[in-house]
């Protein structure tokens, strides 16, 4: 007997196609963060930088948050539709755990330069170095890189806070837990703006917390009833003019520096993206007729690859602060396009697949 049993054909929530076009949007965001391209929008505020320091702060809150509401939200869903809570969270925590553990060894022996380096070195010689360095950082810090993502977690911080939020949300649903949802989600986010303004050690929890607030809204999302459309706007709306006052307090008021108002977890920000999400489950037919569906199949791939391809084509972004910003969004896009073209390739060879799909 197998020891997950497989989700019931009918227990699969077809796709929509709004959300799936919102993923390539929140991937493609992401994938601006890393590649630098948003550091560069920074620079052009002059003297009204905050006013355009602010929007961008949000990009982070309107990609990252939304994957774990759509996951949260889909595995209620699932459950709902007849699949066994806890056989489905077994199942996606393998999945995620093997992505997680395969992309871990990836970036333990492939780093920033590398093609230069093998140019230069050779192959054996760069991998072995990088694989020492990795390996002594990995003895040193392990469970702390989880906390404050460097390399080789970096961005794969993402696949354990998804399955910490996923855990929390089989616990909540099939316990007297449920019944105190509200409260949980109001304390999980007090305690992401406690991680944000209070001293704490070096390593604080608050990317955890984060995946778990936000699968954990979006499981609670799956339990409503449907919203209208209107409603969401109105989130939107409203979510980004109480952010851009949250960070003028922030900025004006409290003092706080610059870090501190890049991280701030602004209840604004909660409102804005779940006002995103409502959207798209309000007009699910958005996107329908363009190519953005089908993009979204790779998303996840996409995610934990477009680092290594970032990492090949470092010569090129070296050059781009010389450069007009229509290179670094060319070059934006070509990252994104090539991790696309990555992620079909892999997922088209039998087990090699395992690392860039669920």
């Amino acid at each position: 007997m197998p020891s997950t049993a497989p989700i019931p054909p009918h227990a699969r929530p077809p796709r929509i196609a709004s959300i799936e076009s919102y993923r390539v949007v929140a991937i493609l965001l992401i994938v601006s963060l890393h590649t630098n391209l948003i550091a560069r929008l920074h620079l052009i505020g002059g003297g009204v930088g905050f006013l355009v320091d602010m929007p961008l702060y949000l990009l982070f809150w309107i990609s990252v948050p939304y994957f774990f509401l759509t996951a949260g939200y889909f595995y209620g869903r699932t459950v709902d539709a007849g699949a066994a809570p806890f056989s489905l969270l077994r199942r996606s925590c393998r999945s995620l755990t093997l992505l997680f553990v395969i992309w871990v060894a990836v970036y333990s022996i492939i780093g920033p330069n590398w093609i230069s380096n093998v140019y230069t070195q050779g192959l054996w010689s760069t991998i072995s170095t990088e694989a020492s360095h990795t390996m002594g950082r990995l003895m040193q810090e392990h469970v702390t890189l989880l906390l404050v993502p460097r390399p080789p977690i970096f961005h794969l911080w993402f696949l354990p806070a998804l399955i910490a939020g996923l855990s929390t949300v089989a616990m909540v649903m099939t316990s007297r837990l449920k019944t105190w949802v509200g409260a949980l989600l109001v304390s999980t986010y007090i305690l992401l703006v406690v991680s944000a303004v209070v001293p704490l050690p070096q390593y604080s929890p608050n990317l955890l917390l984060l995946g778990v607030f936000f699968t954990l809204l979006g499981w609670w999302i799956s339990q409503q009833a449907t919203f209208a459309g209107s409603f969401a706007l109105a989130l939107i709306a409203g979510g980004s003019v109480l952010a851009v006052l949250e960070g003028i307090a922030l900025k004006r008021v409290f003092h706080a520096s610059p870090h501190h108002v890049m991280d701030y977890p602004y209840a604004g920000a909660v409102l804005l993206v779940v006002g995103i999400f409502l959207v798209t489950l309000a007009y699910p037919t958005i996107g329908q007729n363009t190519v953005l569906p089908f993009l979204a199949r790779f998303t996840l791939g996409v995610y934990v690859s477009h680092i290594f391809v970032g990492y090949t084509l470092t010569p090129i972004q070296d050059q781009l602060p010389s450069l007009p910003i229509i290179w670094h969004v060319l070059y934006t896009l070509v990252v994104y396009g090539l991790s696309v073209l990555l992620t079909w390739g892999l997922s088209n060879i039998p087990w090699v697949r395992l690392s860039v799909t669920r």
